[in-house]
Protein backbone atom coordinates (compact mmCIF):
# COMPACT_ATOMS: atom_id res chain seq x y z
CA UNK A 1 0.00 0.00 0.00
CA UNK A 2 1.43 3.43 -1.10
CA UNK A 3 1.42 6.41 1.70
CA UNK A 4 -0.39 9.23 0.75
CA UNK A 5 1.53 12.16 1.24
CA UNK A 6 1.02 15.52 2.30
CA UNK A 7 3.57 19.02 0.74
CA UNK A 8 4.70 20.51 4.04
CA UNK A 9 3.94 23.93 3.10
CA UNK A 10 0.40 23.62 2.23
CA UNK A 11 0.02 22.07 5.76
CA UNK A 12 1.90 24.97 7.25
CA UNK A 13 -0.29 27.25 5.53
CA UNK A 14 -3.46 25.79 6.21
CA UNK A 15 -2.47 25.08 9.98
CA UNK A 16 -0.38 28.75 10.20
CA UNK A 17 3.10 27.18 11.23
CA UNK A 18 6.02 27.66 10.26
CA UNK A 19 7.86 25.33 7.60
CA UNK A 20 10.81 25.47 9.95
CA UNK A 21 9.30 24.01 13.33
CA UNK A 22 8.59 20.98 10.83
CA UNK A 23 12.19 21.12 9.77
CA UNK A 24 13.16 21.35 13.11
CA UNK A 25 11.48 17.96 14.28
CA UNK A 26 12.69 16.12 11.20
CA UNK A 27 16.24 16.96 12.12
CA UNK A 28 15.44 15.93 16.01
CA UNK A 29 14.88 12.71 14.35
CA UNK A 30 11.01 12.85 15.54
CA UNK A 31 9.33 12.76 12.09
CA UNK A 32 10.42 11.92 9.05
CA UNK A 33 10.41 14.52 5.49
CA UNK A 34 10.19 12.84 2.24
CA UNK A 35 11.82 14.49 -0.70
CA UNK A 36 9.46 14.50 -3.72
CA UNK A 37 10.09 16.38 -6.91
CA UNK A 38 12.51 18.73 -4.65
CA UNK A 39 9.55 19.27 -2.40
CA UNK A 40 9.36 18.46 1.17
CA UNK A 41 6.05 15.88 2.30
CA UNK A 42 4.84 14.25 4.98
CA UNK A 43 3.06 10.81 5.23
CA UNK A 44 -0.56 11.20 5.87
CA UNK A 45 -0.79 9.32 8.47
CA UNK A 46 1.31 11.35 11.20
CA UNK A 47 -0.47 14.74 10.45
CA UNK A 48 -2.83 13.82 14.42
CA UNK A 49 0.55 13.36 15.71
CA UNK A 50 2.61 16.75 14.03
CA UNK A 51 -0.86 18.70 14.83
CA UNK A 52 -0.36 17.26 18.67
CA UNK A 53 2.91 18.36 18.37
CA UNK A 54 2.37 21.84 16.91
CA UNK A 55 -0.21 22.52 19.79
CA UNK A 56 2.91 20.87 22.70
CA UNK A 57 5.02 23.62 21.32
CA UNK A 58 2.96 26.59 20.23
CA UNK A 59 -0.10 26.30 22.97
CA UNK A 60 2.03 25.22 25.81
CA UNK A 61 5.93 26.27 24.58
CA UNK A 62 7.26 22.93 24.97
CA UNK A 63 10.49 22.90 23.39
CA UNK A 64 11.82 20.14 20.73
CA UNK A 65 13.45 17.72 23.37
CA UNK A 66 10.46 17.82 25.69
CA UNK A 67 8.19 17.35 22.84
CA UNK A 68 10.91 14.14 21.96
CA UNK A 69 10.89 13.07 25.83
CA UNK A 70 6.82 13.63 25.33
CA UNK A 71 6.52 11.14 22.37
CA UNK A 72 8.92 8.88 23.89
CA UNK A 73 6.96 8.73 26.86
CA UNK A 74 3.71 8.24 24.88
CA UNK A 75 4.57 5.60 22.84
CA UNK A 76 5.67 3.31 25.97
CA UNK A 77 2.61 4.13 27.57
CA UNK A 78 1.04 3.06 24.60
CA UNK A 79 2.94 -0.22 24.22
CA UNK A 80 2.02 -0.75 28.00
CA UNK A 81 -1.66 -0.41 27.31
CA UNK A 82 -1.51 -2.90 24.87
CA UNK A 83 0.16 -5.13 26.70
CA UNK A 84 -1.86 -4.82 29.82
CA UNK A 85 -5.06 -5.81 27.33
CA UNK A 86 -3.03 -8.40 25.78
CA UNK A 87 -3.00 -10.10 29.69
CA UNK A 88 -6.52 -9.53 30.63
CA UNK A 89 -7.20 -11.29 27.26
CA UNK A 90 -5.00 -14.30 28.66
CA UNK A 91 -6.75 -13.79 32.00
CA UNK A 92 -10.04 -14.03 30.60
CA UNK A 93 -8.92 -17.34 28.63
CA UNK A 94 -7.21 -18.65 31.77
CA UNK A 95 -10.03 -18.17 34.61
CA UNK A 96 -12.29 -19.92 31.89
CA UNK A 97 -10.57 -23.16 32.09
CA UNK A 98 -10.42 -22.64 36.36
CA UNK A 99 -14.18 -22.43 36.52
CA UNK A 100 -14.55 -25.85 34.71
CA UNK A 101 -12.50 -27.58 36.99
CA UNK A 102 -14.34 -30.44 39.42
Amino acid sequence: MNPNYIKIKEFCTYTKIEDSFITNLSEEGILKIEIIDDEPFVEEEIIPELEMFSRWHYDLGINLEGIDAMRHMLQRMNKMKSELEDLRRKLVFYSKDFDNLP
